[in-house]
């Protein structure tokens, strides 16, 4: 079981690489060899994301170096001591994988996975099961700028130029379930309250973020009970995960406004007040 779990859990395109990269090296922080693990979406969600990450890697080794591959399964049927990354790898992903997949050996053991946001709440209650204590990061940003941003991030992995996109194209993207849900933070934030402390959980915005990084990043530490001094400020100002500005049709913002309206109500509601540069229009 992980004694102390750190978790970023979103939203997508709110900052959460940019807030990785600030505490990837921090000392008391240890973090899986990627960014994200995709592991309780994978549990709880259907995600296949991981799986084929775990495909791609099996794929490399035997291109790459079948050997390796052969005197593992060598090794293991002499009940010899076999190379452990190799057994990771092939080794079943369930509560077991995860936590032996983390790195434990520091205060926190990190894993941020914006996907989380969507978790059911048998999928909070696991990250409860895998580990003692918990420490929740939830950054929210404007929602229909972050339903705009996720929808020019959905072009650019499926390898579809926006700017040849009819209004038609660009419609049936904004309306997938992913974009809209990730931008809706009233069922994350309820299921955060419901099933992690108040303690346990720190909100933060992307746009006061990035006004002050500096600050904001004082408050992550404090939320932590780590030390500031051991946050590198080289990449302070380094902007990463970012896309070009594409000007969306009226009708495109209509619409996410239409579906995204309750979302601006909710959050003022919760927190007395929106940040100022969040729009409804």
């Amino acid at each position: 079981m992980i004694e102390n779990l750190l978790l970023c859990v979103g939203a997508q395109k709110t900052g959460t690489t940019w807030l990785h990269a600030q505490l990837k090296d921090h000392p008391q922080i240890g973090f899986s060899d990627v960014k994200e693990v995709h592991y309780f979406n994978t549990m709880h969600n259907g995600s296949i994301l991981l799986t084929t990450r775990k495909v791609e890697y099996i794929k490399k080794l035997i291109e790459n170096n079948r050997f390796a591959l052969e005197s593992y399964f060598t090794k293991l049927s002499q009940g010899k001591p076999v190379d452990e990354g190799i057994k990771k790898l092939l080794s079943p992903v369930n509560d077991e994988w995860y936590v032996n997949h983390l790195k434990t050996n520091k205060l926190y053991a990190a894993d941020f996975t914006p996907e989380y946001a969507l978790l059911p709440d048998d999928g909070f209650e696991n990250i409860k099961n895998v580990s003692k204590k918990q420490k929740i990061i939830f950054i929210m940003r404007d929602p229909i700028s972050r339903a705009k941003s996720a929808i020019q991030y959905y072009f650019q992995t499926h390898n579809r130029d926006i700017n040849l996109a009819t209004e038609s194209d660009i419609l049936e993207v904004a309306n997938k379930s992913f974009i809209l849900n990730m931008s809706s933070y009233q069922d994350t934030i309820k299921k955060l309250d419901q099933h992690f402390s108040k303690a346990d959980v720190l909100y933060m915005f992307f746009e006061e973020i990035m006004e002050d990084k500096k600050a904001k990043l004082e408050d992550v530490s404090q939320f932590l009970g780590i030390n500031i001094q051991d946050i590198s400020h080289e990449n302070l100002e380094k902007r990463v995960n970012t896309s070009n500005k594409y000007q969306f049709d009226d009708s495109v913002n209509l619409f996410l406004k239409s579906r995204l309206v309750d979302t601006y109500d909710f959050v003022e509601s919760k927190f007395g007040y929106l940040p100022s540069k969040w729009s409804r229009s």
